[in-house]
């Protein structure tokens, strides 16, 4: 014997007998319960809304509601499926997206009837997810009651010791013990392993009905990256034209004033030495706004405190010019790549910015690490709340800027605050 074979064998003996008192047996067990009882339920109310939508829909739309809400039934019951694969089997069950919900009421309603990830998910609830939850339950409960039936045969045994025979074979009461127990105690240990099998083949299963496969991810991939770059267009588009505002009507006004102050003070330099010097210390005070004003407007684009030190003194120069008070948190043992680091340094000035003109908020906070390869940066507030991604805040422009380089932002804001905004990012470097 190798001593691998040996090794393995090692390490199998003690997971079978573990197997009845392990958490993951008793997990897929109740997962494989869990799935017969909702699934039954589910397909006897599904069957129920078809039976009377689908006639109806035939003859008039007035069925065409009723097989809608058929369609709800079943996204619940997919998004049931995916909450108890996550609880009980520690797995990952991606659903596909929902139909877009745009236009009327009756318009959606159709769109979502044209949508091949609803009927699918209208077949798994309807008819796949029965069945496969019905052999499941019978392969696996069969086994644990025949292991706990064949494993408790001493309590009830020697009743039925002399009655009977098998195949003309009648055991004497301790062989026919022997036998039981080793059948009964067989079971129990194998049962684990059946209902995880059994869990495993209804997530398989499930997935192969209600997840994306490759084609359409790659099809949602390309119609988000085309949404994103409009959007990304559009908004720098408007950047440009606020820089341009900010220039006419900021520094380009200093510096106009500025050529005028010089050109008085040297047509009265050679009349007026005074009177000159004057000008000219206007004309100082004036270029020191303008370069202010240019310093603030390059801060804000992306400033230089950013390429050379990093996102932890960028934010922490955002946080000192901030009119309400800002705690930054910054724990990143290795920069991101440059891109990053702007992208997360706009969305924190950004924020900042709406923050203090319209949350109402006394303090701010901001929080940045690097967990698993992400930048994770949330920005957090005490304001009044109620702010909405799609309700022109200017957060679904961040957003976009986000999900261009393959991130994320969310926002968490019920009345009466706090207000939460997470970013994560996918690191450079």
């Amino acid at each position: 014997m190798t001593s691998e074979t040996a090794g393995w064998r090692r390490r199998l003996l003690p997971a079978a007998l573990a197997g009845p008192v392990s958490a993951s047996g008793w997990l897929a067990t109740i997962s494989v319960a869990w799935s017969l009882a909702v699934n039954s339920a589910g397909a006897v109310v599904l069957m129920v809304l078809l039976f009377f939508g689908v006639p109806l829909m035939l003859l008039a739309l007035v069925g065409l509601p009723i097989v809608w809400v058929a369609f709800g039934v079943a996204r619940c019951l997919a998004i049931l499926e995916r909450r108890k694969a996550a609880v009980f089997l520690g797995a990952d069950l991606p659903l596909r997206p929902p139909p877009p919900r745009k236009g009327a009421l009756p318009s959606r309603m159709w769109a979502r009837t044209k949508t091949l990830g609803t009927w699918l998910e209208l077949v798994y609830g309807l008819i796949v997810a029965p069945i496969v939850s019905w052999i499941s339950a019978v392969v696996v409960f069969t086994t644990w009651g025949a292991g706990i039936g064949f494993a408790l045969f001493p309590l009830y045994g020697w009743r039925t010791a002399s009655h009977g025979a098998l195949f003309g074979w009648a055991p004497a009461y301790g062989v026919s013990l022997v036998i039981h127990l080793v059948i009964g105690i067989g079971l129990l240990l194998a049962a684990p392993w059946v209902a995880r099998g059994a869990a495993g083949i209804q997530l398989v299963t499930a997935t192969a009905m209600l997840s994306p496969n490759d084609r359409e991810v790659l099809e949602s991939r390309v119609e988000t990256l085309q949404d994103t770059r409009s959007r990304m267009v559009a908004a720098a588009d408007a950047e440009r034209r606020r820089i341009e505002r900010d220039l006419h009507d900021g520094a380009q006004q200093r510096l106009v004033a500025l050529a005028m102050t010089l050109g008085r003070a040297k047509a009265r330099m050679d009349t007026d030495p005074a009177g000159a010097a004057v000008l000219v210390n206007e004309a100082h005070g004036e270029a020191k706004l303008a370069l202010g004003e240019l310093r603030d407007l390059a801060r804000g684009i992306h400033p230089a405190v950013l390429t050379d030190r990093g996102l932890d003194a960028a934010l922490s120069a955002l946080a000192a010019r901030s009119p309400i008070p800002v705690y930054v948190t910054v724990d990143v043992s290795r920069r991101p790549g440059a891109g990053v680091e702007a992208v997360a340094y706009f969305i924190a000035a950004e924020s900042l910015t709406n923050i203090s003109r319209h949350s109402g908020a006394g303090r701010a906070w901001i929080r940045v690490d690097r967990p698993n390869g992400l930048l994770h940066m949330e920005i957090i507030d005490d304001g009044r709340g109620g702010a909405d991604i799609a309700g022109g805040s200017g957060i679904a422009g961040l957003r976009d800027r986000a999900r261009a380089i393959d991130g994320d932002l969310t926002l968490t804001s019920p009345p009466g605050g706090p207000t939460t905004i997470r970013v994560e990012l996918p690191c450079e470097s």
